[in-house]
């Protein structure tokens, strides 16, 4: 049984896998922030669940529905949709079709991840054009107290969840991001150990 041994310099041969970026302090931060917003959204889940639940219990049972349930609901579509969705891509749950990609990828790795790379650095941009379309409407929600909802029965204010939008796609545009340079840099770092 034989051991590869580093080669001259301490670099070591390439394997065939993509290895992976060194961990740095802010990758850390990034994925702290990620599994925070993640969770948030899955509590918000389950909320949501007992909330519509102990709606129906009272609807039904005692004729005392809960007022706000559906535009709580609504809103929490939104909320969720957005702290979740920055993880979803850094955990490449994201719905996509590799099927270009696969095809690709026979015949060159290299043009594959740049491909992808331009895929990545895309979606960042469309995240941050809702970034950009959102922080003005966020503004004057706060400025002019907007809510939403029926006065008199049931009004929540509107900023909270132009805050989340704000704050999920800014997250999303800096996965985005940080995968596109994994992927150029792999291609680097791969093209270095050839070398």
């Amino acid at each position: 049984m034989t051991s590869a041994s580093p080669s001259p310099g301490g670099v070591r041969p390439a394997t065939g896998e993509r290895d992976a970026p060194p961990e740095s302090a802010l990758r850390r931060g990034l994925g702290v922030v990620l599994a925070s917003l993640n969770n948030l959204g899955t509590i918000w889940i389950m909320g949501l669940m007992l909330l519509v639940c102990a709606d129906v219990v009272g609807r039904s049972g005692f004729n005392r529905p809960i007022d706000g349930v559906s535009e709580i609901a609504a809103f929490s579509v939104v909320g969720i949709v957005f702290l979740q969705a920055a993880a979803t891509v850094h955990s490449g749950r994201m719905t996509q079709s590799t099927m270009m990609l696969d095809w690709v990828a026979q015949r060159s790795g290299r043009i594959r991840n740049l491909i992808e790379a331009g895929y990545m650095l895309i979606g960042a941009a469309m995240f941050a054009l809702i970034v950009r379309a959102t922080w003005p409407l966020l503004q004057r929600s706060i400025e002019r107290q907007e809510f939403f909802g029926v006065p008199g029965l049931f009004t929540m204010p509107t900023w909270p969840i132009r805050l989340i939008m704000v704050i999920g796609s800014t997250a999303v545009v800096l996965v985005y991001l940080v995968k596109a340079l994994d992927l150029v840099l792999a291609r680097s770092h791969a093209h270095n150990v050839r070398d």
